[in-house]
């Protein structure tokens, strides 16, 4: 409906009587979105007085002042929506052709049967529609039609196949703009080519989040290039998709957006900056001192607390932009701290896990979580418990922690994209990786650490981009013949690890465990192990904890002398 002018009794000097200003609305003569305004007369009838070009209008049919409260859009849903008719929107610059292409319905005014009050931008997931945007043009406001939440497809993806160039705006109308502007200024010989142009559904705020949710479907094209606003809000949404898709180009506008290069009749230069002038911009920048010393004068702050006292405090914490690693040798209780340290985050941090666990399936590794949580290992056959103990406590961790399932790829490229999604779309910000060694177990020795070394750079790169810490978990190689074992408690030593050069080179901080398995380990020693900073590239802090883990409750207690 038509925004209501905040004072209701303007006089209407411009016009041949004087009356009550209505409602604002657009102007069919100089495309204004609401200079236009409409009276109601002393004789009942309207006229209207457009503010900006100047315009006068008598209207024939005569209204009632509606009360403010009475103003608002009846709710329609899909079906009343689907038979809305379809027409040009002049004022935007957009054909019929074009608004036809992309499935927008309009609403007309129900005063003059001719003013456009709303758009209808539909909406689909999987191909299928499942609702509209609604645009008032009175307000600018936005509403829902249909059930529109959660992820859905870009806006007009249903409409585009696969190809060479795909173009992505900020906005719907946008969309149209690009859509129409190569349409109406490509070549003759390429007139038989569709243009690929789709939208984000959330605007620039939800760039990264729309992109990432459509990512198959947008890395089937050879060139993806934005066409974002050139406000700030755009500038930021266009360096932030960069960083996570760095092979997109870019469209630099001289308006404002798509759609404004369009009305100001620039559609030739706007096809020629998204279609011939498009380009990669360069990530790196150069900046001065002034530039980063807001940011640098910024205290540092501890990270989050592991489950052991005197690991908080060496580590300063967990915090973003850093990459722990972890080895112990096999049997010693390395699964067991990675398991403690994601149950301590998720309960009282607080703070959602992705765990990439490829030694196990997520229904076993769902079980040892919740074997923390109830103190009651779920997985050993000879403990007893109630099934709907078991069933309470996973209920309860659900939303805590996302599991990516080893049977779908141990390829470091895959695991790397479901890092980034679960990042952007589900506000997951600490990874668990066990083992790093599956990554390259189909490789030889040699190969193994040439292809782990190309991991750790790539992982080192991808905690600077993002605020994320990830935790991997190794495996070491044996203790030359004839000295003490890892089974006989011998220390870890970084040097051990599988590709250690590369760890050591690109890992924040190296952790290690020890314990004594042997035969002859006195009894009251059994079950100590000892926990150790093997390297702290930062700021080369050093700790030793003494942990006794607690069969009963599995559990790592520190500074519990139980034997």
């Amino acid at each position: 409906m038509k925004q209501p002018c905040v004072v209701l009794n303007t006089v209407n000097t411009n016009t041949k009587s004087k009356g009550k200003c209505l409602y604002k609305t657009n102007c069919n003569d100089c495309g204004s979105s609401d200079a236009k305004q409409v009276y109601l007369l002393e004789d009942g009838t309207n006229d209207a007085w457009c503010w900006a070009c100047k315009t006068y209008d008598k209207m024939s049919s005569t209204h009632n002042v509606v009360p403010i409260n009475k103003m608002k859009e009846s709710k329609m849903d899909i079906s009343q929506v689907n038979k809305l008719p379809t027409t040009a929107i002049k004022n935007r610059g957009l054909s019929l052709a074009t608004v036809e292409k992309f499935g927008i319905k309009i609403s007309l005014s129900e005063r003059d049967g001719s003013t456009i009050t709303h758009h209808y931008y539909p909406d689909h997931l999987n191909g299928e529609l499942i609702g509209y945007e609604s645009r008032e043009c009175a307000t600018k406001s936005f509403t829902a039609v249909g059930q529109r939440k959660g992820d859905f497809d870009l806006w007009n993806q249903h409409n585009v196949t696969k190809g060479k160039k795909l173009f992505i705006t900020e906005g719907r109308l946008d969309a149209c703009s690009v859509y129409q502007a190569i349409v109406d200024n490509m070549p003759k010989k390429y007139s038989s080519s569709e243009p690929a142009v789709v939208s984000l559904t959330r605007g620039a705020a939800g760039a990264v989040k729309d992109i990432v949710a459509n990512r198959a479907f947008v890395e089937g094209f050879n060139e993806v290039i934005l066409v974002f606003d050139g406000d700030a809000a755009g500038k930021l949404a266009t360096k932030e998709v960069l960083r996570t898709f760095p092979r997109f180009k870019v469209a630099t506008l001289t308006e404002k957006d798509a759609n404004d290069m369009l009305v100001k009749g620039k559609g030739a230069d706007l096809y020629k900056a998204c279609v011939w002038d498009s380009t990669h911009i360069r990530q790196g920048e150069v900046v001065d001192v002034r530039d980063i010393i807001a940011k640098a004068m910024e205290r540092p702050k501890m990270g989050l607390s592991f489950p052991w006292p005197t690991v908080t405090k060496a580590t300063f914490g967990i915090r973003p932009h850093n990459i722990h690693i972890v080895g112990a040798a096999p049997k010693i209780g390395k699964s067991d701290w990675c398991y403690q340290l994601v149950h301590h985050l998720c309960y009282n941090e607080n703070v959602k896990v992705g765990m990439f666990d490829l030694e196990n399936s997520p229904v076993r590794t769902a079980k040892k979580l919740a074997s923390k949580e109830a103190r009651l290992d779920f997985t050993r056959p000879d403990k007893v418990y109630e099934d709907q103990h078991l069933h309470d406590t996973l209920v309860a961790m659900d939303g805590r922690v996302r599991f990516y399932d080893r049977g779908a790829s141990r390829e470091w490229e895959d695991i790397r994209i479901a890092i980034e999604e679960m990042h952007h779309m589900d506000n997951i910000n600490i990874f668990i990786i066990d083992p790093l060694t599956a990554l390259v177990s189909r490789y030889s020795s040699s190969e193994a650490n040439d292809k782990l070394n190309e991991i750790a750079t790539d992982m080192a790169d991808l905690v600077q981009k993002f605020p994320i810490t990830i935790f991997g978990f190794s495996h070491v190689n044996p203790k030359p013949k004839g000295s003490r074992t890892h089974e006989q408690g011998a220390k870890v030593l970084s040097g051990e690890f599988t590709g250690s050069r590369a760890l050591e080179k690109w890992c924040h901080y190296g952790h290690g465990i020890s314990r004594d398995r042997s035969d002859d380990c006195p009894i009251e020693e059994k079950n100590v192990s000892k926990f150790y900073m093997l390297f702290d590239r930062e700021f080369g802090q050093q700790y030793n904890a003494e942990v006794y883990f607690d069969e009963a409750t599995v559990t790592y207690l520190e500074n519990v002398r139980k034997w």
